[in-house]
């Protein structure tokens, strides 16, 4: 996927920026115990985030995830534990099990980013936003071999 400049996936000087490597767990605390301790990735900051406006292939979703967020340099890892409801996160267990999920691309502009990927011929499978952020997840799994995921975040006024 060759993205154009002006796009709103792409950083001034680097391109597409991946910000985010997200890893499917059935349990947060115990897999950010494990990263901490044997391979020093952490601390990590664990809690339920409070979606908004959320879809799953194009219709409304009901659904709870725990997540833990932690710094690898400058990549964020994502643990994310489905908590209930239907969501991509058991789609993709059932396939393929528990581990890497998806890499996540810093957008400037969601709705906009969104546009342009589904002109390329993808579509929003999961999407939803909390304070300061919005995400969605793509359908890019089946033509580039995984998940990608668009990041827009807002840093606090």
């Amino acid at each position: 996927m060759t993205i154009e400049a002006g796009s709103h996936l792409q950083s001034e000087s680097t391109g597409t920026e991946i910000i985010q490597v997200g890893i499917l767990v059935r349990d947060v605390e115990e897999t950010a115990r494990k990263l901490e301790k044997l391979i020093g990735i952490g601390p990590f900051e664990i809690f339920e985030p409070d979606y908004r406006d959320l879809t799953l292939h194009g219709k409304t979703g009901r659904f709870k995830v725990k997540i833990g967020l932690a710094k690898a340099g400058p990549i964020q890892v994502e643990l994310a534990q489905p908590l209930y409801g239907e969501t991509i996160y058991e789609e993709y267990a059932e396939r393929k099990g528990y581990g890497l999920h998806h890499l996540g691309i810093r957008t400037d502009n969601m709705e906009r980013s969104v546009k342009e990927m589904e002109a390329r011929g993808f579509r929003v499978i999961q999407s939803g936003n909390r304070p300061g952020t919005k995400w969605a997840y793509l359908d890019t799994e089946e033509k580039t071999g995984v998940i990608f995921e668009l990041l827009e975040k807002k840093q606090p006024a």
